[in-house]
């Protein structure tokens, strides 16, 4: 009997390592960061940049909110910031690619454009309207390939507290509407489930009692609510091949369709959403003093600041985040390249 036991024991062990085969735990995230700091001159007009993304450390863009169009997208070479002061009909609100030449720019735009860059040049892509709106705004794009992007925001008809989130895709050759349920809300995050063609929408409804932060899963036939609460806002972001929501202080993780909590940081000054990362063992988030590094075990703050700091784009060695000085209406790029 004993011997059976024993026997018995041995094959569960074995299976255990077997099952574990190949499940690692991502590395602690490094911390020895020197960084730099450019500041975005657009000169006289008013500049309010919002997303940022790069193909590489020497080509990275960022864009936002101008009072004049031609300096509303900015263009990092791995020298210096610049924009070609080139006249265009943009007003962006979202930026995401697959390359250097694959770039992707949306709009909060009167004439339902969205644009591309094709490495050398950005040109107007298509015209996008909805029956019954006359506004498309695109807050965020995310992508596997060529032929499946997502694009997601809302539709307004202009005057009339008439709107609705929108999810878009693109198959290689064009956008189109996706048809879902109508919800008087604002998308305003996106990621696709590694491995799936579910998505995670993180959004806004704009309601009486004041602004309810949601959470959707997409799965191509249902649009289903996985978290809701009043105030706040949340953000979707996928971390290696994991995808996590901040909100207020708190960190969900998502998996099957559900949400559960992984982190709470309530009482830690630990208050911002997730900007970006490498793993859930190495992600910036934002906090009362800056911004904040978790490696695993605990959270450090990595740069001290008080510019708004809520978008970044993270490379192997680098990091750049958009900082905001809305008071005095500048704007600033930090550089931070590992050691």
């Amino acid at each position: 009997m004993k011997n059976l036991i024993k026997s018995f024991l041995i094959v569960v062990i074995l299976l255990v390592n077997s099952c574990g085969e190949g499940i690692t735990e991502p590395e602690a995230g490094r911390r020895d960061y020197v960084w730099e700091v450019d500041e975005i001159n657009p000169g006289y007009e008013s500049l309010y940049l919002g997303r940022i993304w790069g193909s590489s450390p020497n080509d990275v863009w960022a864009v936002g909110s101008s009072s004049w169009s031609a300096t509303s997208i900015w263009h990092y070479d791995g020298i210096k910031w610049e924009t070609d002061s080139i006249p265009r009909a943009v007003d962006p609100t979202a930026i995401w690619g697959l390359s250097k030449n694959e770039v992707w720019l949306g709009n909060y735009d009167y004439n339902n454009n969205i644009w591309r860059y094709n490495g050398s040049k950005w040109s107007l892509f298509g015209s996008y309207i909805l029956d019954g709106y006359d506004i498309l705004c695109i807050n965020y794009f995310d992508g596997t390939s060529s032929n499946n992007i997502y694009g997601v925001g809302f539709v307004e008809l202009y005057g009339k507290s008439k709107w609705k989130a929108i999810i878009m895709h693109y198959n290689g050759t064009n956008w189109r509407f996706v048809d879902i349920p109508e919800s008087k809300a604002s998308f305003e995050s996106v990621a696709i489930v590694p491995g799936s063609d579910i998505l995670v929408v993180g959004g806004t409804i704009y309601d009486p009692k004041g602004f309810i932060a949601k959470v959707y899963c997409w799965d191509g036939k249902e649009l289903k609510e996985i978290f809701s609460s009043l105030g706040g806002w949340t953000f979707v972001v996928r971390l290696g091949n994991e995808i996590f929501i901040s909100h207020s202080s708190q960190i969900y993780k998502y998996s099957d369709k559900r949400l559960t909590l992984w982190m709470d940081n309530r009482g830690k000054g630990i208050n911002g959403n997730i900007i970006c990362g490498r793993s859930r063992n190495d992600f910036f988030i934002g906090g009362d003093e800056g911004i904040y590094h978790y490696n695993g075990k605990e959270f450090y703050n990595i740069y001290n600041t008080e510019l708004v700091v809520r978008r970044g784009y993270i490379f192997e060695k680098d990091v750049f985040f958009i900082g905001l000085d809305y008071v005095n209406g500048k704007n600033y790029i930090i550089h931070g390249k590992l050691k």
